[in-house]
């Protein structure tokens, strides 16, 4: 047992050693997948941009808006004309002025109010709030979905790399066996064509590595540009794949139908239709309004009996109406918006349906994958256990290097299997906590440092 341990530890001591470092190294430099969403939180342009659009229906949210508060106007106008008029009486005599010049000046503050118009102003700032709070949802959409992508792309990136690893720990392997079939040729215990398929696989394994490096780093640019800063610095990840407590399918289906943020925005859809439907019914009914101003007019002539007149004046008026008729418009917006309600609601079922579809099918996706990974880590043990005892055997001349390899093979294989289970149970977290509203909850690092 002692010399079969020393045999493993010569063959396979460098890799480990430098497996070891590698992850030291991206421990003491690691990124946190909280400072990635800190970042992108701030910079992604689409989020800025729904921001923005949340701004305008803040704004738009005012009383003046829905027409609840008067509208005053005041103006001002000066005017002139030149006239030449002639007149004549029973008599037959006539009398003329030419060139006469007068000047008029006026100045006014007038006001208009609606007091009652079926209550279609109150329905519309109730309407004004329902779209502004669809707005807010808007934003809390966006946001979680940017959650969901930096973070699918962060552990996309975590599991890359960690193939990456992998793949360096097989390289050096491959080189540990072009070293032993070059001496072992030279010895004259082996043949050349074992020598040849050692060198063909190591030059595999290195293609392989290179290959890798670019998937790492495209990997790396689609996560800069989810941050919204593709000069960020160099990006490593954590080294490991961590997994949320499993979840319990009825509390994800309870918290679902009560915080999805979809079937919230299709919630408040209806009620913004139901609104439209009041305000056009407000149409219909009589309308009371309120008028009042007050007003300065200055009249000047050059001519005449008259040389400046002038008057000042409150007027007020109250009037009352009735629509009567209007060729069935207000008849026919009704029925179009009732249709238009109906469609929402129906339009909330289907989201509920499709929503509560995807939450099945994607829980059956995560529990399976939860299922695979105790067995994947159990045959990767195996494949282990298989590597150091083929490994041992390659050493002592008892095992073919073909043998050796697939003995290696299986242990990439192992170990990529594990890395892929891990990596698509953790997308299906991801998008179950989408679906339950509860992704904010990858920002908790963020809330813990600061």
């Amino acid at each position: 047992m002692k010399l079969r341990k020393i045999i493993v530890q010569t063959f396979v001591a460098c890799a480990i050693i430098f497996n070891a470092n590698s992850g030291v190294i991206h421990a003491q430099n690691a990124v946190s997948l909280g400072e990635c969403l800190k970042i992108a939180l701030k910079n992604n342009y689409s989020l800025q941009i729904v921001r923005n659009e949340n701004e305008i229906a803040s704004n738009n949210y005012t009383r003046g808006n829905a027409g609840l508060l008067p509208s005053v106007d005041a103006s001002a106008k000066y005017s002139g004309a030149i006239a030449n008029s002639s007149s004549t009486d029973f008599s037959d005599n006539t009398a003329k002025t030419n060139g006469q010049l007068s000047n008029a000046a006026s100045a006014g503050l007038n006001a208009s109010w609606d007091i009652f118009s079926g209550h279609k102003a109150q329905n519309k700032y109730a309407q004004l709030r329902e779209l502004k709070e669809i707005s807010d949802l808007n934003t809390r959409f966006e946001i979680e979905n940017l959650i969901a992508n930096v973070t699918a792309e962060y552990y996309y990136l975590v599991q890359q790399k960690r193939h990456r690893d992998n793949l360096e720990f097989i390289l050096l392997i491959s080189k540990e066996r072009v070293r032993i079939a070059r001496i072992n040729r030279e010895l004259g215990s082996r043949s050349k064509l074992e020598l040849l398929q050692a060198q063909v696989d190591f030059n595999s394994d290195s293609s392989a590595l290179v290959r890798q490096q670019q998937q790492i780093l495209a990997s790396e640019i689609r996560l800069k540009s989810l941050m919204g800063d593709i000069k960020h610095p160099h990006i490593l990840p954590d080294s490991a794949i961590n997994l949320l407590p499993e979840l319990i399918y009825s509390s994800l289906l309870e918290k679902t139908l009560a915080e999805n943020t979809q079937l919230q925005i299709a919630a408040k859809q209806i009620n913004v239709s139901e609104y439209e439907l009041k305000i056009i019914r407000a149409n219909s009914f009589p309308y009371l309004r309120l008028t009042s101003g007050y007003n300065y007019n200055l009249n000047l002539y050059n001519k005449g009996a008259t040389k400046k007149s002038y008057n000042t004046g409150l007027d007020y008026g109250l009037t009352l109406g009735i629509p009567v008729f209007d060729g069935g418009n207000r008849r026919r917006e009704i029925k179009n918006a009732k249709i238009a309600l109906k469609n929402k609601e129906l339009s909330q079922l289907e989201a509920q349906l499709d929503i509560e579809a995807k939450l099945q099918e994607i829980y059956s996706s995560y529990s399976n994958y939860l299922g695979l990974i105790s067995m994947e880590r159990q045959n990767l043990k195996t494949a282990h256990e298989n590597y150091e005892t083929a490994a041992i055997r390659y050493r002592l001349g008892e095992l073919a290097g073909i043998d050796m390899r697939e003995a290696q093979n299986s242990l990439q294989d192992a170990e990529k299997r594990l890395l892929d289970v891990e990596y698509n149970a953790k997308i299906d977290e991801i998008s179950l906590m989408t679906l339950s509203g509860n992704v904010l909850e990858y920002l908790s690092e963020l809330k813990t440092r600061n």
